[in-house]
């Protein structure tokens, strides 16, 4: 267990190599917590996980699921940043864009959203590192 989590850390840490971004006063028109909405995606492959019997079978299972996340660009996030103290959050901005942000801050209105950098994961996915 050890392992995953000084990955997730190193990949925090790494974070700062993305590309930058900010929202300013005003952009965001609505904001809801996503917290809760990957968990039943990550608890199906943790119970196809115990059903397979030999480590040939799972590497290639998680393999597969691996491509598929990837290609359909899925939103990317790791449920161990909630170790870390980061929460999930779903952004409709004022132009219509719907952004996922990953961020240690407690957002409760649009109007709280005010983010000097924001490192861009993908065109809809960000990082705000404080």
């Amino acid at each position: 267990m050890v392992v995953p989590i000084i990955f997730t850390g190193l990949s925090l840490w790494l974070g700062k190599l993305l590309g930058k971004d900010e929202f300013k006063k005003g952009q965001v028109a609505s904001i809801e917590h996503a917290n809760n909405s990957f968990l039943p995606s990550y608890l199906g492959y943790f119970f196809v996980a115990l059903s397979i019997g030999n480590w040939e079978t799972l590497f290639f299972v998680y393999g597969v699921l691996f491509l598929f996340t990837y290609k359909s660009q899925a939103l990317y996030f790791n449920p161990l940043f909630l170790l870390y103290g980061y929460d999930f959050y779903t952004i409709k901005t004022s132009a219509g864009a719907s952004i996922f942000l990953i961020s240690k801050e407690k957002y409760k209105t649009p109007d709280d959203v005010v983010i000097q950098r924001a490192f861009r994961i993908n065109n809809y996915t960000f990082l705000e590192r404080g």
